[in-house]
């Protein structure tokens, strides 16, 4: 019976987690956003790719409530949200923002370097999404876990994107490290790396 619900609800949270992608899609066409709708749409995109970031680490401390531990059947559909969302905040930039133009693409790269870890995260995030299925977690087996450690350091990479960029208004910042930075502190005590310098000492 909870499968057979699983498989129900799971078009229905996809549609929910679509709401976003398809408000912006509506806006845009709708002429909401001109003059520069690449500049509001980046912003947009990024916001929402960060808060799905934040939503993937949390699925550990939310599968610990019980009433919400159903949350963590649709672990896999968030942490690949934060993808789609993440590309799409790339893509925005090459088309809407650079208009594929390689001379403001190249500009860019030298001006503005949290662009680097920007492609670092959304780099990550495409392997760890490649790497999301059940065959893929057959084929790597223990290894699968490893990999997908590295969304910590994406989510590091997203922090860093975001400071690097402020030029005064520090808010978007300032609140999502206040969800991430605690979130990743939390999860050092579970690395690998440093249960070994435990147990050294």
């Amino acid at each position: 019976m909870a499968a057979f619900w699983d498989r129900r609800e799971k078009p229905y949270v996809l549609i929910l987690f679509s709401l976003p992608f398809v408000w912006m899609f509506v806006s845009l066409l709708m002429g909401q956003y001109f003059p520069d709708p690449g500049k509001l749409l980046m912003r947009l995109s990024g916001i929402w790719a960060s808060v799905y970031v934040v939503a993937v680490l949390s699925m550990t401390w939310i599968g610990k409530i019980k009433p919400l531990r159903v949350i963590n059947r649709y672990r896999r559909f968030i942490g690949l949200t934060a993808f789609f969302y993440g590309l799409l905040h790339f893509v925005i930039y090459l088309v809407l923002f650079a208009g594929l133009s390689w001379t403001w693409i190249s500009s860019d790269l030298i001006e503005k370097p949290y662009i680097y870890v920007g492609m670092i995260a959304l780099v990550i995030m495409a392997v760890l999404a490649i790497t999301s299925t059940k065959r893929m977690m057959r084929l790597l087996g223990r290894r699968w876990r490893s990999i997908h450690r590295l969304m910590y350091l994406s989510a590091i990479a997203v922090i860093a994107h975001l400071w690097w960029q402020v030029k005064d208004d520090t808010s978007l910042a300032i609140w999502f490290s206040v969800f991430l930075v605690p979130l990743l502190v939390s999860k050092i005590p579970t690395l690998p790396i440093w249960k070994k310098y435990l147990k050294k000492t």
